[in-house]
């Protein structure tokens, strides 16, 4: 009677314990069905992410496609500065054109820019550097043109033949020409062509025309430039 009665306590017993561990798994369910909605939204943002960078790298090839194209465009400003250069460069010989005497008053287009040279028996007696009264008119129009049609600089430069000079006044040829620079940049001051446009340099005889000491090569190398650079 016993026996029976421990038995029956047994199977009691053991069927509790089993039906608890099935209650126990079917709670759990909804891990898995939680992981698996954690995956896929991981899936998810990753497709994402990977298209964005595929987009990305499509908009840094077009980028780089399209450059080219950008640099080939900035050069035509370039060239259209140096069309407009060469214009004026032009403009300007053409106004200065009726000043040109071959044997006393050159102009000519340099790489430098537009220059003008002056006989300096058209400016100077010889060994001064006092502007003669005669001299007054052509540098007028030259003041005249360079102070309404150019903006650019000016550089005025005195050369002188290679006959040595010593008087009380100047010791040598760099005093004699720097002093006839001089002289023409303070009567292009005085007709308003702007002070900080220009510069005064003497040569002395380091850059002649002719070379050599007769009589035409000294009066050739004798000069005064002005220089409109471009």
């Amino acid at each position: 009677m016993s026996t029976t009665t421990g038995s029956k306590r047994l199977t009691t017993d053991d069927s509790k314990h089993h039906d608890g561990h099935d209650s126990g798994e079917q709670s759990d369910r909804w891990l898995i069905s939680y992981a698996d909605l954690i995956t896929t939204l991981m899936v998810l943002f990753l497709a994402l992410y990977v298209l964005q960078l595929a987009k990305n790298s499509e908009l840094q090839i077009k980028t780089l496609q399209h450059r080219p194209v950008k640099e080939a465009v900035n050069v035509q400003p370039g060239a259209d500065a140096a069309n407009a250069k060469e214009a004026a460069k032009k403009q300007l010989l053409s106004l200065l054109a009726p000043l040109q005497d071959n044997r006393q008053i050159t102009i000519g287009h340099t790489p430098q820019g537009v220059e003008i040279a002056i006989n300096a028996k058209v400016l100077f007696i010889s060994g001064d550097a006092r502007l003669l009264p005669e001299s007054y008119g052509v540098l007028n129009q030259i003041a005249t043109v360079l102070r309404d049609r150019a903006k650019n600089n000016i550089l005025v430069e005195g050369h002188t033949d290679s006959l040595p000079i010593a008087t009380a006044k100047y010791e040598s040829n760099w005093e004699l020409s720097s002093a006839r620079a001089g002289a023409v940049v303070r009567f292009f001051a005085d007709k308003g062509i702007q002070a900080h446009r220009m510069a005064a340099i003497g040569r002395a005889d380091n850059f002649p025309l002719i070379i050599g000491n007769d009589a035409a090569a000294n009066t050739a190398n004798r000069r005064v430039t002005i220089l409109v650079e471009y």
